[in-house]
Formats: C-alpha cells, sequence, structure tokens
C-alpha cells in the first residue's frame, strides 16, 4: 500500500498591521476638522441660504479653492457638517430595555439627561433644524431620514414602556418632544428668546432638575 500524501498546509497569513497615519494625514484630518467647525458655525448661525463658502474658507485660514479641494459643494459641506454635530448624539438605541418601573424611569432620566447635555455642547443642531423646518424640502428630510427618524423611534421605546410600567402619564410622543427639545432649545440655542422669558440662562444642572418633572418617580 501507497502511504498517503498529506495534504500540504498553507501558510498562515499574517495581519498587516495598521499603517500609521503620515504627518500629511494627520494635517489634512485637523484641517478637516477646522473647515467643519467654521462650517458649523456659519450654517447655524446664517442658516443653509445664507451661509457663504467664502466666510467658512476665512474662518478656517484658507483659500476658496482650497476649501473645494476637501468639499466640492456646499451642500456636501453642510451634510458633513451636519453629521459631525449628530456623532456626539447620545447613545440611546443600546440601552437595555427595562425590565421594572426602577429601571423605566432610571432610562428616562438617561435619556432626558443625555439630551440636556448634548444641546448644551451642540446647540447648533438645533439652530439648524430649526431653520430648515419652516419650509421643509430636501434637507430637512435628510436630517430625517438619517438622524431624527431613528431618534424619535429609539425613544419612543423607552418612552412606550415607561408608559408601560406607569412611570409616565399616557403622553403623545409628540407633547414629551415638544417639552424636551422646547425647553432646551430656548435655553441653549435661542438666547434671544430666553432673555425675554426668563432674563438669564438655566444651568446644565437647574435643567436637569426641570426636565426631570417630566419623569415621576414609581410609588413605592
Amino acid at each position: 500500500m501507497t502511504e498517503k500524501s498529506q495534504p500540504a498546509r498553507r501558510p498562515r497569513r499574517l495581519k498587516a498591521k495598521p499603517r500609521p497615519a503620515t504627518d500629511r494625514e494627520e494635517r489634512t484630518l485637523a484641517l478637516r476638522s477646522a473647515i467643519l467647525e467654521s462650517a458649523i458655525e456659519e450654517f447655524a448661525t446664517k442658516s443653509y441660504a445664507g451661509a457663504s463658502l467664502r466666510a467658512i474658507a476665512a474662518k478656517t485660514g484658507i483659500e476658496l479653492g482650497h476649501l473645494g479641494y476637501h468639499f466640492s459643494t456646499k451642500l456636501e459641506l453642510w451634510q458633513a457638517a451636519v453629521s459631525a454635530i449628530f456623532e456626539s448624539f447620545p447613545d440611546i438605541r443600546s440601552m437595555d430595555p427595562p425590565a421594572n418601573a426602577a429601571e423605566a424611569a432610571m432610562n428616562m432620566t438617561r435619556v432626558v439627561a443625555g439630551y440636556a447635555s448634548f444641546a448644551l455642547s451642540h446647540p447648533e443642531h438645533i439652530q439648524i433644524v430649526f431653520s430648515e423646518a419652516p419650509a421643509g424640502g430636501e434637507r430637512l428630510a435628510w436630517i430625517a431620514d438619517n438622524f431624527l427618524d431613528g431618534i424619535v423611534a429609539d425613544v419612543s421605546r423607552q418612552l412606550e414602556a415607561a408608559q408601560r410600567f406607569g412611570v409616565l402619564a399616557a403622553v403623545p410622543v409628540s407633547i414629551f418632544f415638544s417639552a424636551m427639545v422646547g425647553v432646551s432649545a430656548i435655553n441653549f440655542a435661542l438666547p434671544h428668546l430666553r432673555d425675554i422669558f426668563s432674563g438669564q440662562a438655566m444651568t446644565i444642572e437647574e435643567l436637569l432638575v426641570t426636565l426631570a418633572r417630566l419623569i415621576p418617580r414609581p410609588e413605592a
């Protein structure tokens, strides 16, 4: 009998180590970040229609042609700026479904506190969304498709669970969002309107106390 030949072993493939970024790549990323920071400020304060690519380039300290190297159109830059803002939105989707009233109350507190903190650090999201809302259109639809619809769905799941456990009254989702977004918007993103209403800004702690009233604690 002939000895069976053993199949040849395939050589192990070593995983390639990630290549460290070069100085040029790091400078490119830093410049892109600076452009987005300038763009966020410009779009938030002047709206899409009023924003100027030339002004964004000037704020960043570059020539207009250099801006076009990174973002070929105004719409592309606007979408990148909006995406950069919403990247910091709290991760509500990963919250575990509550198993009882105490957990439901805790989750809703995290939702409200997370949004209040986000509104404090990124008031531009309110200004940009509010500037697009009156006319509607493709840009608002893009924000909804990419960010708002998912946020509403994630918060709605937590809200409905809290209502099932008796933590929150059975109010429509729209009422809850109006209260949560409205208080945060007036306090952080609409300072002139805030000054008319209250004359001074709330601290984040005061705002959380106000919003926490939306979430009565379950009875022991």
